[in-house]
């Protein structure tokens, strides 16, 4: 049986070594960092990412997730919609998630190599990249934390303000997520504990950041990235296979880039274990992947990235202000659009 390697331990990796080691297949997970560690995540699972766990044989790693299906989005200080999701979000933080897949992968006989990188430069069969986001010049940038005592008035909180949209989410052992996106002001200048409280600010959004002010932030959870870059999926001319948020990145405020990334993985496996048992060979495994990866999410990068101008442009957002106000807002619809 050839051996698989994953470059990167985000959930696609992780999820994807965990369901091919437990079929037999020698697997090595190589992580360019530490885990488990806090990420820049919504922390909830929206869509389909609960399903694609189940069928790959980890449900248990969600053990004691939240249920949340109420939202409320909010402009500056108004609420502007009130409504609730066809189906239940399963909120639980990145790092506690991580860190069961990554335990249960190594009791499988896995091996997890903490600060290796693979070298990308040149196509080789049996490596799939799970790296994350590539490195852009986009002047986006994300940044979370963990409040204890943090009162919330739906299960999914989404602010909107100027160039910003900011979301909370409770999580496990009575925390909130709080994780925004702001459009990068190189104006602006603050320490690492204040980077957010002097983005709200700036973005019209103080009477949140005076509630979270109030609120107990754990300063282990803080967590910064830039350069974020919404892509579309990656040209395939490379042959190197790409899965979760390295073949692309939907913007945040759909709740379903966790989803993308266990689906990803949920459509790989079946593939990667054909090519591990010499049925088939690494390009047929690479093309079936990449096509149906395609086929299953390019609706939804399409759509949120038309979406995402209208959540985080000011006057955009006025106009779903708007629509929302009389009653023209097709929540539902924006939801099955994106997930």
């Amino acid at each position: 049986m050839k051996r698989i390697h994953i470059a990167g331990a985000g959930l696609a990796g992780l999820a994807l070594g965990n369901a091919l080691q437990a079929s037999g297949v020698p697997t090595t997970i190589h992580e360019a960092g530490t885990l488990p560690r806090h990420r820049v995540c919504g922390e909830f699972i929206c869509g389909r990412g609960a399903t694609a766990l189940q069928q790959l044989g980890l449900s248990r790693a969600l053990d004691g997730a939240l249920l949340h299906q109420s939202i409320h989005w909010y402009l500056k200080e108004k609420r502007i919609l009130r409504s609730t999701l066809p189906l239940p979000a399963q909120g639980i933080s990145r790092y506690l998630l991580d860190q069961r897949l990554a335990e249960r992968f190594q009791a499988l006989g896995g091996t997890l190599q903490l600060r290796s990188r693979l070298n990308s430069s040149k196509k080789t069969d049996g490596i799939i990249y799970c790296t994350g986001r590539k490195a852009s010049d986009s002047n986006w940038i994300g940044l979370k934390f963990h409040c204890m005592n943090l009162i919330t008035h739906a299960d999914l909180e989404l602010h909107l303000g100027e160039n910003a949209y900011l979301g909370m989410s409770a999580i496990e052992n009575g925390r909130v997520n709080v994780c925004a996106l702001f459009k990068k002001r190189d104006e602006l200048k603050a320490n690492r504990e204040d980077w957010m409280f002097t983005y709200l600010d700036a973005c019209g959004l103080s009477t949140v950041r005076q509630r979270i002010a109030a609120a107990e932030i754990d300063p282990a959870s803080y967590a910064g990235v830039a350069g974020i870059n919404f892509s579309e999926p990656p040209d395939h001319a490379s042959k190197h296979l790409r899965l979760g948020d390295a073949y692309s990145v939907i913007p945040p405020f759909t709740g379903n880039g966790m989803s993308i990334a266990l689906e990803s993985a949920e459509i790989a496996f079946p593939k990667c274990l054909a090519y591990a048992n010499n049925r088939q060979s690494w390009d047929e495994t690479v093309n079936q992947i990449q096509q149906a990866c395609d086929t299953r999410f390019s609706r939804r990068l399409k759509a949120a990235k038309r979406l995402h101008p209208w959540i985080s442009e000011s006057k955009r957002q006025h106009t779903l202000a708007t629509l929302s106000r009389l009653h023209l807002l097709p929540f539902r619809l924006l939801y099955k659009a994106t997930h």
